[in-house]
């Protein structure tokens, strides 16, 4: 929902709304029906099912969750209700007198004061997903301290509304383990082939998004992506979850900057770092890296054990520009426990690959060392080692190493190996 749009249109809205006689009860209309729960009263034209008839309880378990994120006392807002409306037709809820003519037409959902409206979709994942998305948005604006800019208050939307639901619990900000878990949902692959295709987004030209952006369907998916980076990477979790209380105040962006001034650097290579890897199931604790300038090699070699579960990992040692250095690795290490246990060497698995390269095989990369160098950082371009390699060094840094794999599969992993770094003529 385009936030600036959004508060543009409220008094309007509510006129037209009144102007149309919508009651506090509804009148009964042929082919809609409520569902009612205790934060709830949904109105729809869907037939009953049970994933349909589940949305109450969906909805009143997500408030204490929203309550929990946002610190607000669930107790004291305990009559909090909200009027939702999921539509397969929104003709037929017009011509009942439950849809304003004058409400925009939204492709999906939509959220004004005490009431939310939505459209049923394909997926029933994705339909209680617009509804918890809706429902952010009411949440914010009436118990935490409002909506702020349309990055945030988009992301934080779509960060809560992922969700799992699993034998009739429900869990908001889930990191989806698979693509079956989320059908039609697609934040991850907007983010995927964005950056595959070069036109990956900066966290700058994330929080820039006015409220047009939220007219195509990829700015969700950038939100998305930030926020659940931000929450998500332990290095900025705990600022970001002060964020909520500053989406009140005008000067929020400057504010944002502040908090993040001491390490917008290494906020952004970590957000490149993320952005190259993301994928179902990112682990972001292993996927953490340490930002450690590495030492020249003197004449002799130097090795350097790689952990198999983890993501880049710093050699300690500085490659520099117009030399060559010898890399070889050596050792066993598993790629998966089941069904079996797969066992791997630096030379990879080649009946499955990762981004087109057997899966296990050693990458390398070069991270520069100057704090004030441009363009993408060197962990987002891999060079493939696997059991040995002569690299030739344009520029100079500090040589980071893992085995390639998903940053959702690192936890199966296991074991080490060893990679001998010596200078080469």
């Amino acid at each position: 929902m385009p936030n600036m749009l959004r508060y543009a249109q409220v008094l309007a809205l509510l006129l037209g709304m009144s102007a149309c006689g919508l009651a506090a009860d509804p009148p009964t209309a042929t082919g809609i029906r409520q569902i009612v729960s205790k934060h709830l009263t949904l109105h729809t034209d869907l037939p009953a099912s049970a994933d349909v008839d589940a949305l109450g309880e969906v909805f009143d378990q997500a408030f204490g969750q929203w309550c929990a994120y946002f610190g607000v006392d669930a107790a004291e807002h305990a009559d909090w209700h909200m009027r939702g409306f999921l539509m397969k037709s929104r003709e037929r809820f017009e011509t009942a007198g439950l849809v304003s003519p004058e409400l925009p037409q939204f492709p999906n959902g939509w959220a004004q004061g005490d009431q939310l409206w939505f459209f049923d979709q394909t997926s029933v994942y994705y339909r209680r997903h617009l509804l918890l998305h809706e429902g952010t948005h009411a949440f914010m604006a009436a118990l935490a301290s409002g909506a702020g800019p349309p990055w945030f208050s988009e992301g934080m939307a779509e960060l809560l509304a992922t969700h799992r639901w699993q034998d009739g619990q429900l869990t908001l900000n889930f990191f989806p383990l698979a693509r079956d878990d989320v059908p039609k949902w697609g934040r991850i692959e907007i983010v995927q082939t964005g950056f595959a295709e070069r036109r990956a987004k900066s966290l700058s030209t994330i929080f820039a998004y006015d409220a047009r952006a939220h007219l195509e369907n990829e700015a969700y998916g950038w939100c998305w992506a930030a926020a659940a980076f931000l929450d998500g990477n332990p290095r900025y979790q705990a600022r970001f979850r002060q964020l909520h209380r500053l989406a009140g105040e005008p000067d929020f962006a400057a504010r944002v900057s502040k908090l993040f001034a001491e390490d917008w650097q290494t906020l952004n290579e970590d957000w490149q770092v993320f952005v190259a890897n993301l994928d179902y199931g990112y682990d972001f604790q292993r996927m953490q890296f340490d930002y450690a300038a590495g030492a020249p090699l003197d004449e002799s070699s130097k090795r350097v054990t790689v952990a198999a579960d983890r993501g880049w990992q710093a050699s300690g040692i500085r490659l520099e520009a117009g030399k060559k250095y010898q890399l070889t690795a050596s050792g066993r290490y598993s790629v998966a426990q089941q069904p079996k246990v797969w066992a791997c060497e630096p030379g990879g698995i080649t009946i499955r690959y990762y981004h087109a390269q057997p899966l296990g095989i050693l990458l390398a990369a070069v991270r520069s060392d100057d704090p004030q160098a441009k363009g993408s950082s060197g962990l987002t371009r891999p060079i493939v080692v696997g059991l040995d390699r002569t690299l030739s060094v344009d520029r100079p840094g500090t040589l980071y190493l893992r085995i390639n794999d998903s940053a959702g599969s690192l936890a199966d992993n296991a074991g080490t190996l060893s990679v001998e770094v010596s200078p080469s003529e």
